[in-house]
């Protein structure tokens, strides 16, 4: 069974690879992009479950951390297009609570565990544990502030999906960057992939809202994309 999900959670893997980055070249909303977007999202499902099995019985708890930080991106991504009325206040459900309360409390175990590891002079690993919990946490946060405030940007649902798309990405780049980029300093295979993608993800966002508050219609938008 290890075997099993070993093998599958590395195609899994390769896969979310791939088609990631297909998903963002096509045409947003369109049959490619959904079914690109849909395979990525089952990968990164069965990568999730496979992690935590594969980190409790072997015990590797930066597998746990990334698969946690990972999945709760694209399940919150891939929720946004059910909850394209949140700025009404209207489309969370009781499984949308409960993801979150999840990632929040692994996320917060990791950041404790960090702190641990920092004081008995573990301080690369600590500094890793710590970083990537904290930033679960905020993620979770502010997902759940806008739970309780919903946002007044009609368009927040896309600048959502996208962001978490592309941040769920990012964290299984560094997965694999982890076991494959070996060649790169400790320090450096944990965080290139954030260094690149995040000022991507914020130039992209920053882009489409000032399209889009600027008068042009979602649908035009994509369609020029």
């Amino acid at each position: 069974m290890i075997s099993l999900l070993t093998y599958s959670h590395i195609l899994a893997g390769i896969i979310s690879l791939i088609v990631a980055p297909l998903a963002m070249v096509v045409r947003k909303g369109g049959k490619a992009h959904r079914l690109w977007g849909k395979i990525f999202f089952w990968c990164m499902t069965w990568i999730c479950f496979s992690a935590i099995v594969l980190s409790t019985v072997k015990w590797i708890p930066f597998l746990l951390l990334i698969a946690v930080f990972s999945y709760y991106a694209v399940f919150v991504g891939y929720r946004s297009l059910y909850r394209k009325q949140l700025h009404q206040g209207k489309g969370v459900t009781w499984y949308d609570w409960m993801f979150g309360v999840i990632a929040g409390t692994f996320n917060t175990g990791f950041f404790v565990w960090g702190i641990y590891l920092i004081i008995n002079s573990q301080a690369s690993l600590g500094f890793l544990a710590t970083g990537f919990g904290f930033g679960g946490m905020l993620v979770v946060w502010l997902e759940l502030k806008r739970y309780v405030k919903p946002p007044q940007d009609k368009f927040d649902w896309f600048y959502s999906h996208m962001g978490n798309m592309m941040g769920g990405f990012i964290a299984s780049v560094t997965a694999f960057s982890t076991q494959v980029m070996t060649f790169l300093p400790g320090v450096m295979q944990w965080i290139w992939p954030s260094l690149v993608g995040v000022p991507l993800i914020i130039f992209w966002i920053r882009t489409y809202r000032n399209r889009l508050n600027s008068g042009k219609s979602l649908v035009q938008f994509i369609e020029m994309r």
